[in-house]
């Protein structure tokens, strides 16, 4: 339907039009044109029934726990392997095309398959990101709660001069602040470190030689 659409639209294309004068290889050209379309569509419809799949093994058959967070890190790879295959196909494009670095357009098809390769990252980990944001959330507020009693303990005996034990009580409230630090510093975005940082390259490293190339061209150029 879009290949219709749009050869409708737009007309047919480029190398379509090259090689119109030689029916074999035009209908060569135009089969490949339809395959690539036909493969693109499925792939979008297979990623978008994954992404979903993995969103609602996330959001309703797992359970969130900040000290087991291993597990929850399952699906952030497959995630990121999506984002990069999506975002490796406008590079592939440009690199097959070399013309196309000169062309502004190119720029302004590349950013947006960008943005949404890394939707395609974020998107199936947003609801687990919130079920770990509200057990974080409770854990907090459980220790926070149990700090305060202490801290009240702490007070009554200092206003009563009753300063005996008070070693049994600083280990406690030591303890408990341990317990809150530790808890504080616990990600609630399921994935590696080292997995947003390898995908963020995959995406920004291209896309900034692009860039690069195509200033250098436009200053260098005639």
């Amino acid at each position: 339907a879009f290949v219709v659409l749009s050869t409708t639209l737009l007309g047919p294309p480029p190398g379509f039009v090259a090689v119109s004068h030689l029916p074999a290889s035009a209908s060569v050209v135009y089969a490949g044109y339809l395959i690539t379309w036909w493969i693109t569509g499925a792939f979008l419809y297979r990623t978008v029934h994954q992404l979903r799949t993995i969103q609602s093994i996330y959001n309703q058959h797992t359970q969130a726990s900040l000290f087991r967070m291993q597990p929850l890190y399952a699906f952030s790879g497959l995630t990121a392997l999506t984002a990069a295959i999506l975002s490796s196909a406008s590079y592939l494009w440009l690199a097959l095309n070399p013309g196309m670095l000169t062309d502004p357009t190119s720029l302004a098809f590349s950013l947006p398959i960008t943005a949404i390769s890394l939707a395609e990252f974020i998107w199936p980990l947003m609801g687990i990101h919130r079920l770990l944001d509200s057990e974080k959330a409770r854990l907090l507020d459980s220790v926070a709660g149990r700090l305060e009693a202490a801290a009240r303990e702490l007070h009554r005996r200092v206003d009563e001069d009753d300063l005996a034990n008070m070693d049994d009580l600083h280990k406690p409230m030591a303890s408990l602040e341990i317990e809150y630090n530790a808890i504080e510093r616990v990600p609630t975005w399921p994935w590696r470190p080292e997995t947003m940082r390898l995908l963020i390259t995959a995406l920004a490293l291209p896309l900034g030689v692009w860039i690069v190339q195509f200033l250098i061209q436009r200053v260098m150029g005639p």
